[in-house]
């Protein structure tokens, strides 16, 4: 993982991972406030590909109970800066 990446670029990436592995959305849909199931109805294999990507790309040590809340791509990001720390 690059450790040097601030939040907002943390942020902008995950974003682009979500896009282009769901992909059929639009970059302009999907903010931090994205929440994958609710907005999108994202559920099962895409979204378990969307967080092994993040757990690879980010080098993520996280337990499945870190992921067990999270819907949103604020928390995605949030987690992954709460883990370099």
């Amino acid at each position: 993982m690059e450790s040097n990446l601030t939040r907002a670029e943390i942020s902008e990436k995950v974003i682009r991972l979500f896009v282009d592995i769901i992909g059929f959305i639009d970059r302009n849909q999907v903010t931090e406030q994205t929440d994958f199931i609710h907005d999108f109805k994202i559920i099962d294999e895409d979204l378990t590909c969307f967080v092994m990507q993040i757990k690879w790309q980010f080098n993520l040590q996280a337990t499945q109970d870190d992921w067990n809340h999270i819907t949103t791509i604020q928390q995605v990001v949030d987690l992954i800066v709460q883990c370099r720390q």
